[in-house]
């Protein structure tokens, strides 16, 4: 039932942003704009997780329908990049692939990943319009069109005891498959009296026995509350704060990297949320 709510809403916001430039053709006004993007996730943390901040960028086109001097609605369509960077260092586990069955080694993980999630994103706002500043606050529909990461994992084994091996990460979430690695390259390691040839770059779900569609949800639902200044009559300076609502992450593949249960990660049921700060440079006609 929430599902179906979340859908009914996405499509009435979209019908008002298709249907007001064509009922306010005579007062309607346009514009663009385009800046950076400062993001991170926010969610519960294990103690050896952590978040930190990324960069991006946006640009976009907007449209201006007043109803007063000092009040009216605003739509864009803007493209957006935004992410944030994952941390893990302490106790984990990894699954050493083979032919056959892989081999679950118990030692200390240490991970860092870059995430870039690229957006198509439909923002519906009221404004009010005070002088040199303008107020805005609303909703934002965002779809998911990219998602990467990259960074490094390091492993070190101690049941059984393996030395340390490294994996240059790069993860495409949308288009990578369970398993999947680059074949080009790689180290050997030696567990009990069996020599296995380990990648020396893994995609997104190399640790994944199969996977259920993508990390990152196609949709995303965030409120948005910004300033401008408008430095003339066209031309201004934004910031804005794009909050997330929903879980940014795909429950089924959103787990664990501290326990696992019958040789397999165990699931997380975090909420985990994207947090965007915006600084934009735009013109209004």
């Amino acid at each position: 039932m929430k599902n179906l709510k979340f859908r009914l809403a996405c499509l009435t916001i979209l019908a008002i942003l298709i249907w007001a430039p064509v009922e306010g053709q005579g007062r309607l006004s346009y514009g663009f704009k385009a800046g950076l993007n400062s993001s991170t996730f926010s969610g519960p943390l294990e103690e050896e997780e952590s978040y930190g901040g990324s960069t991006g960028f946006h640009i976009g086109i907007i449209f201006k329908y007043p109803l007063t001097d000092l009040f009216g609605l605003k739509g864009e369509f803007v493209y957006n990049q935004r992410g944030g960077e994952y941390t893990y260092n302490g106790p984990s586990f990894f699954f050493v692939q083979r032919e056959t069955n892989p081999i679950l080694v118990s030692g200390t993980r240490n991970m860092n990943i870059n995430v870039s999630n690229n957006y198509l994103d439909f923002p519906l706002l009221a404004y009010g319009r005070f002088g040199r500043f303008e107020l805005s606050t609303g909703i934002n529909i965002s779809l998911l069109v990219g998602s990467f990461g990259g960074g490094q994992l390091k492993f070190t084994g101690v049941n059984p005891q393996i030395s340390e091996f490294t994996f240059n990460l790069d993860q495409h979430y949308i288009s990578d498959k369970a398993g999947e690695a680059t074949p080009i390259g790689g180290i050997d390691i030696k567990i009990a009296n069996e020599t296995i040839r380990l990648p020396s770059q893994i995609g997104g779900y190399y640790e994944f026995p199969e996977i259920d569609g993508n990390k990152y949800n196609f949709l995303d639902l965030s409120w948005l509350a910004g300033v401008s200044f408008y430095i003339n009559e066209g031309l201004y300076l934004g910031l804005r704060g794009n909050f997330g609502l929903v879980d940014a992450t795909k429950k089924s593949l959103d787990v664990t990297y501290k326990t696992f249960s019958n040789n397999v990660p165990m699931l997380q049921n975090d909420v985990d949320k994207q947090i965007t700060y915006q600084l934009s440079l735009g013109f209004s006609f």
